[in-house]
């Protein structure tokens, strides 16, 4: 049961730090969430839910967001192995 408990945390986590920094790189480039939206094809609200952690998004649709916005993974990767060691 504890390592079920953790896994839900970790996804948790995963999802807050990956849509912070979508969020953070959306606004340091000048984007807004519509536009961006309407540039992947998905719709603004379901973009909203990723950037807020609500969502966790599927591959290629994280693939299509960091493309667009010139994200690495390893950033906010790097971010979640740091705090996961803490959860």
């Amino acid at each position: 049961m504890k390592k079920d408990r953790l896994l839900l945390t970790e996804r948790e986590l995963y999802k807050e730090i990956v849509g912070k920094h979508i969020r953070e790189r959306r606004l340091e480039l000048g984007i807004t969430l519509e536009h961006l939206a309407e540039q992947i094809g998905r719709d603004d609200k379901h973009l909203g839910r990723i950037e807020r952690g609500e969502k966790l998004a599927n591959s290629f649709t994280l693939g299509i967001i960091q493309i667009e916005l010139s994200l690495n993974s390893d950033v906010y990767l790097s971010e979640f192995e740091e705090r996961r060691k803490h959860l």
